[in-house]
């Protein structure tokens, strides 16, 4: 009798596993649907805007001044320019899942990585309110360039589901440890979906405005755990989100499975 009450709870642990299981994987086709039939919208808009306008500078029974050539051409630069950063994210999102974006390893002072990628979006938007409070910390052992990627995707991240809201930077240090955290006043992200927000293609429903690939969050979660370290966020609904990134002062001597490390010796231009 007690061989048979085993078999039964082991039938409904495994059917309990497999239902999981199935659960998972409808999950994650219905994100790449969802991905695939957003991604054909955002990159059909970018193409034609450029289309639409570069027809029109080549009509021959028009004739457009100055500074109506000037316009047209800036919208085909910021919208070619938004077609390229898309397609270099699919192109890091699948190189990150293959296992094939390379790390290169220097000594990095975050202090001044962080002001320079704030003043580049200062400039880029110029009503952004940012406040940095930025310990002094030593140089870690860091990719500078990707780094710098998944700053400029918090900025973009925050742009999109918090736009107008001031963005503050704090960095602290220990000996061992530097974190980083980047705290918008937005309007925070519904608990539900905390969950789901580093996943790859994920993107909240009922955020049409707010367009995007849905592999921002998720590049940046793979690029810090490359470094060895953490990314976190917390939420309050009407306060605002926060994203947390501890940094060892070292990475792991021996690559990750998903990202393929290379160190590299010299000195970053952040190491002064």
């Amino acid at each position: 009798l007690a061989a048979i009450e085993t078999s039964h709870i082991l039938d409904r642990c495994r059917l309990r596993e497999a239902l999981a299981q199935l659960e998972a994987a409808r999950h994650r086709a219905q994100l790449q649907d969802d991905f695939l039939a957003a991604i054909s919208h955002d990159i059909h808009t970018p193409l034609g805007f450029i289309k639409g306008y570069t027809t029109s500078l080549l009509r021959s029974d028009a004739e457009w001044d100055h500074e109506t050539q000037r316009e047209f051409l800036t919208i085909i630069d910021e919208e070619t320019d938004r077609l390229v950063n898309m397609l270099d994210r699919l192109l890091d999102s699948a190189r990150l899942q293959q296992g094939m974006l390379p790390m290169d390893f220097q000594p990095v002072r975050l202090e001044a990585l962080i002001r320079d990628v704030a003043l580049r979006m200062q400039t880029r938007v110029p009503t952004l309110r940012i406040a940095l409070d930025l310990a002094d910390a030593p140089p870690l052992q860091a990719d500078v360039v990707r780094l710098g990627q998944v700053l400029e995707n918090l900025f973009d991240n925050a742009l999109k589901h918090a736009p107008g809201a001031p963005i503050k930077i704090t960095l602290q240090a220990t000996p061992d440890t530097q974190t980083i955290v980047f705290a918008d006043e937005g309007p925070g992200i519904p608990p539900q979906h905390l969950p789901f927000i580093f996943e790859r293609f994920y993107r909240v429903p009922g955020e049409s405005a707010a367009r995007g690939t849905g592999l921002g969050l998720f590049i940046c979660r793979e690029i810090v755990c490359a470094h060895g370290g953490q990314i976190s966020v917390e939420t309050s609904p009407g306060k605002g989100t926060a994203f947390r990134i501890d940094l060892p002062l070292q990475p792991p001597r021996w690559p990750s499975d998903s990202v393929t490390r290379q160190v590299v010796r010299g000195r970053s231009p952040y190491e002064q």
